[in-house]
């Protein structure tokens, strides 16, 4: 084979220009070294790569349960609460890529999105220094049955909160469905998913 690159799985030890083999290989030790050096890369070179199968579907008839979305404890599917903090299955999951940010959030007091940190706890820190958004923005609230809403203060925002693109009115909830778009002011946009109050949706 004459210069280039030697295919893949094979090792070509160099040689120089008039065609021998280098200087060091005529020596014994020098020669045991480099056949283990030439076996180990060939070895390498030839290990068939090992790619993770997806793992299998249960057999009929066997429950597998679920992570708990408040306490991340297990769920059998046939429960419609968590056995661990008694939580519904019943809640929403608002996910946002800039900044990072994922909430969960079930029945109960409303999710409060904002700057204040006394009034929106739970999102004031990831939303430090996004001017955009307003320390008092909006707030989802879910309701037993899975159904999901959103509202703005009756004061309003200077950006406005869209969902699937429209501007909502302030003061005034308004219906969320599961893959609605929810965005806060121009650039913070929450994917919205909702899970219902049965067995099996999350």
């Amino acid at each position: 084979m004459s210069g280039g690159a030697a295919p893949a799985g094979w090792w070509r030890e160099s040689v120089d220009e008039e065609g021998e083999a280098p200087a060091e290989a005529a020596d014994p030790a020098g020669a045991d070294a480099a056949g283990a050096d030439a076996a180990e890369k060939a070895d390498a070179a030839q290990e068939p790569v090992v790619r993770a199968e997806p793992p299998a579907p249960p057999p009929a008839g066997v429950e597998v349960s679920a992570p708990c979305w408040n306490c991340r404890k297990p769920v059998a599917p046939r429960d419609t609460r968590c056995a661990s903090c008694g939580r519904a299955r019943t809640h929403a999951l608002l996910v946002c890529t800039e900044p990072c940010l994922e909430l969960r959030h079930g029945p109960g007091p409303p999710l409060r999105l904002g700057r204040h940190p006394d009034w929106a706890p739970r999102t004031a820190a990831a939303f430090d220094g996004w001017n955009k958004v307003s320390r008092r923005h909006a707030s989802i609230t879910v309701e037993p049955d899975g159904t999901a809403w959103v509202e703005e203060p009756e004061e309003g925002t200077r950006n406005g909160t869209y969902l699937n693109g429209a501007r909502i009115a302030a003061g005034v909830r308004t219906p969320v469905r599961d893959g609605d778009q929810l965005r806060l002011g121009l650039r913070v946009s929450f994917a919205v998913r909702l899970y219902g109050p049965g067995p099996g949706t999350g």
